[in-house]
C-alpha cells in the first residue's frame, strides 16, 4: 500500500538505533489501513449510533456522513430508529433519512 506521505519531510527528534520514530508510525498506519480495509471488505461497515440531542449538536457534519439515531420519527412506521445521511441540497444542508 502506498502513502502519501513517504516523502514528506518530517522533524522526527526520537531516533534510536537509526530508527525513526516517524517512520514507525508511517508503517503501522499503513498495516492498519489494509487491515481495516479487509474486515470492512468481509463484513460490511459500522454506523455510529448517535442520540437525537447528540446529532443537534454535531456543528459541522460532512456531506454523506452516516448516523444511526435510536429515537427517530418516522410517521406509519413500527420501527422507530431511523439512519440519517447529512444531504446538502442547493447549498442547504441537512439530515436526511435513509428508507
Amino acid at each position: 500500500m502506498a502513502r502519501d506521505f513517504d516523502d514528506f519531510p518530517t522533524y522526527d527528534p526520537i531516533i534510536k538505533n537509526h530508527i525513526y520514530l516517524s517512520n514507525v508510525w508511517a508503517d503501522f498506519m499503513a498495516t492498519f489501513v489494509e487491515t481495516l480495509q479487509g474486515y470492512l471488505g468481509s463484513y460490511g461497515t459500522f454506523i455510529p449510533i448517535v442520540p437525537l440531542a447528540d446529532r443537534n449538536l454535531i456543528q459541522e457534519p460532512q456531506e454523506g456522513q452516516m448516523i444511526y439515531v435510536p429515537e427517530g420519527n418516522i410517521p406509519a412506521s413500527p420501527r422507530t430508529a431511523q439512519l440519517q445521511m447529512w444531504q446538502v441540497v442547493a447549498g442547504v444542508g441537512q439530515w436526511t433519512v435513509i428508507v
